[in-house]
């Protein structure tokens, strides 16, 4: 399944944490989620967003496989500098066709930018694909999943906010899925799920085949008093 390393070998096992992590993010987003009559474009451009995210990710980790490979700071500092090139027109273009708005930051709002670039994006993205060549990409965007339930974690400790038991229902899979990719990732060979149903299904087949055998036995030894029981009759 044209794995990014030989730690992000499709497994059962992993298949199942990969649903449950997406189960525990729909909850946690179903508890501060107000629903709208129409699919807003946004979610649609956020889904082809983490589509591309994904291949990015994929990709890049098949690629390079050890980070002694690869300068991170200049493949981030090139990253950079295609993204200053090619995307910023758009944000013009979408404000002379009407479609957004672009207002000029005041010198707060910079300041924050420049913050929020510095920590939220650069030092980030230089420890998360760190841990990407250190672990697994599987490993690495599952940890992306975190940031979810850790925000509003923030949110209740720093403003206050309060959230409905789902939030917390919600975070449970989500950690949990993580932990178990990590521990999957470190025993390569290990599928747990698979060897639950191969047990399970070898008890119920074990369990059938000793039915029919008791089965045909019951019948032979039937069949073998009826005989004896001529046999007396007769003589």
């Amino acid at each position: 399944m044209f794995p990014s390393s030989t730690g992000d070998r499709l497994t059962l096992s992993k298949l199942v944490a990969v649903v449950i992590s997406m189960g525990g993010v729909v909850l946690v987003c179903l508890s501060d989620m107000s629903f709208e009559k129409d699919v807003p474009l946004g979610a649609i451009w956020a889904v082809a967003g983490a589509f591309c995210y994904a291949m990015y990710l994929v990709l890049l980790r098949r690629k390079v496989d050890n980070e002694d490979r690869m300068e991170i700071t200049m493949f981030f500092g090139f990253v950079g500098f295609f993204c200053l090139v090619t995307l910023w027109p758009g944000i013009i273009i979408l404000h002379y066709t009407g479609v957004e708005t672009l207002r000029w930051p005041t010198a707060k709002q910079w300041s924050l930018l420049i913050l929020n670039g510095l920590v939220g994006t650069v030092f980030s993205e230089f420890l998360w694909l760190w841990g990407c060549f250190m672990t697994s990409s599987l490993i690495a965007t599952l940890s992306l999943s975190l940031v979810i339930p850790l925000t509003m974690a923030v949110d209740m400790l720093m403003k206050k906010v309060h959230y409905n038991g789902l939030f917390f229902l919600g975070c449970i899979p989500v950690f949990l899925a993580f932990f178990a990719t990590s521990l999957l990732a470190h025993y390569e060979n290990w599928d747990p799920v698979l060897e639950c149903l191969r047990w399970l299904l070898h008890f119920v087949c074990h369990r059938r085949k000793a039915t029919r055998l008791w089965d045909v036995d019951r019948e032979q030894t039937e069949s073998l008093i009826g005989i004896n029981s001529n046999e007396e009759h007769d003589a």
